[in-house]
């Protein structure tokens, strides 16, 4: 191979410095959205980019992980949907709120006690407006260029 073929000191002094660089800015990139997740305490429910509530107790053979995942297995099944319907129904001392239908989670007399309210009754309308408030932003679509770019005069 011909020695003017080899790049220059400068040119491969240049390479490295922008390769560190590259480097650099995807390990902080990484670190600070570490440190995001990790800024959310055990048991808190995200559904799309909006934080619930958070499950503070297990329930039944459940752990508080679990409860946690069951809600975000089964939320991404109706996110962006037209229909999406959060309903209340008692079942003993617990609340159970129903998504479309679907069982999504048990609001417990623990979880009440957990959180400073009275009952159950009274802490499911508020994990369930916490619902519908993140699922009502999660239907927010950008509407199609042609629609939101005047036409060319």
């Amino acid at each position: 191979m011909d020695a003017s073929a080899w790049p220059e000191k400068e040119e491969v002094e240049q390479m490295r410095q922008t390769v560190v660089r590259a480097l650099a800015g995807l390990c902080l990139t990484v670190m600070v959205g570490a440190a995001g997740a990790a800024t959310q305490p055990r048991g808190t429910v995200v559904i799309g980019e909006v934080t619930c509530f958070r499950i503070r107790v297990p329930d039944r053979g459940q752990t508080i992980q679990q409860r946690v995942d069951h809600i975000q297995d089964l939320a991404p099944k109706y996110l962006g949907g037209e229909h999406v319907t959060f309903t209340i129904r008692p079942v003993g001392d617990r609340r159970h709120i129903d998504l479309n239908g679907e069982f999504l989670v048990a609001v417990t007399p623990d979880d009440a006690r957990a959180t400073g309210h009275k009952s159950a009754e009274t802490l499911a309308p508020v994990w369930r407006g916490a619902l519908e408030r993140a699922f009502l932003q999660s239907r927010a679509r950008p509407a199609p260029p042609a629609v939101t770019q005047p036409a060319p005069q």
